[in-house]
Order: C-alpha cells, then sequence, then structure tokens
C-alpha cells in the first residue's frame, strides 16, 4: 500500500479547513462505533494544543539545548 504524505506546513491549515463527512462515511463510521464529527474536532483540538505546548517549550528551553532547533523546526512547519 503506498501511502502519500502531506507536508506539516498544511496540517493544521487541512484541519481548519476540513469538509463535512459524506452520509456514507458517517454511516460507515456509526457503524464501527466512531463519532466522526467529534473526532475531527478533536483533532482539530489536539492540533492547536501541539502548536502551544510546542510554543511554551521553546520559550522555557536553553538556547544551548539542541531540543530547541527541532522544537524550532516543527513550531516553523505549523502554520
Amino acid at each position: 500500500m503506498n501511502m502519500t504524505t502531506t507536508a506539516s506546513t498544511t496540517i493544521i491549515t487541512n484541519l481548519k479547513n476540513v469538509s463535512a463527512p459524506t452520509s456514507n462515511t458517517l454511516a460507515d463510521a456509526t457503524a464501527e462505533g466512531l463519532d466522526m464529527r467529534g473526532m475531527l474536532a478533536l483533532a482539530q483540538s489536539k492540533a492547536y494544543e501541539l502548536k502551544t505546548c510546542l510554543t511554551l517549550i521553546a520559550r522555557a528551553t536553553d538556547a544551548a539545548d539542541p531540543n530547541l532547533a527541532t522544537v524550532n523546526d516543527i513550531l516553523a512547519s505549523l502554520t
């Protein structure tokens, strides 16, 4: 199976602009016990939470800490 990749620069933007699921998707999700709308909303809130947490981590990280570059790279890629 080939998986496509999405640049991290578009992940939060895509979550902000997510379309409503089709009726077939909703029916399938309900049959599997999933709240599709709720899970999409949760994914959106967690993406924002990730950005907030990384921002706080970056503020508290010493400039000499090698992890700061990684955190800043991730933050820079999130829109």
